[in-house]
């Protein structure tokens, strides 16, 4: 099977060196990335990743890194790790409408933290009388430096616990 660098694969790579599962950042059921409406990440705009439709308003740490950017309009925080991964997380699919109301982010450009530490934390509840999916998007800002992004096959993942996503190098 030929792959093209960054890719999000259905399956292993034939040969790769070596593979790595990235956690996800909160509980909940798995999707895949075009079962939102956003299309520049449906297009892969912010490169491979899954959904996973979240009840939990506590967004944590896939992995230990440092927080190099956060768009409270958005309800996002950019994230890398120590070997260079970068991560977007973001929770809801269209929240710019909202001014960053209810999202309460933990962390700060240039703060590091642990796998498992809170990133930031939104009202659920209120999202959802906004009109908005409780979903979180976690997808890899820099894929094209990896052979290719394996999502999970498990239906459900529990936060820093299950891996979200495989990584093959």
């Amino acid at each position: 099977m030929t792959v093209k660098k960054g890719q999000l694969l259905s399956s292993p790579p034939d040969t790769f060196r070596k593979s790595f599962d990235i956690a996800s950042p909160v509980s909940g059921q798995v999707q895949p990335l075009n079962a939102i409406d956003g299309t520049l990440y449906t297009q892969g705009y912010f490169g491979p990743g899954a959904v996973i439709n979240a009840p939990s308003s506590s967004i944590k740490a896939p992995f230990n890194g440092i927080c190099t950017h956060v768009t409270p309009l958005d309800y996002a925080i950019e994230i890398k790790s120590s070997v260079g991964l970068k991560c977007l997380i973001k929770f809801g699919e269209s929240t710019q409408h909202l001014h960053g109301a209810q999202f309460n982010c933990h962390v700060k450009r240039g703060s590091t933290f642990k796998a498992g530490a809170v990133l930031f934390t939104v009202n659920t509840g209120w999202l959802k009388q906004q009109g908005v999916n409780n979903v979180c998007i976690m997808t890899l800002l820099n894929a094209n430096a990896l052979l290719g992004v394996m999502p999970t096959t498990r239906k459900y993942v529990e936060a820093v616990e299950d891996p979200l996503l495989t990584l093959f190098v």
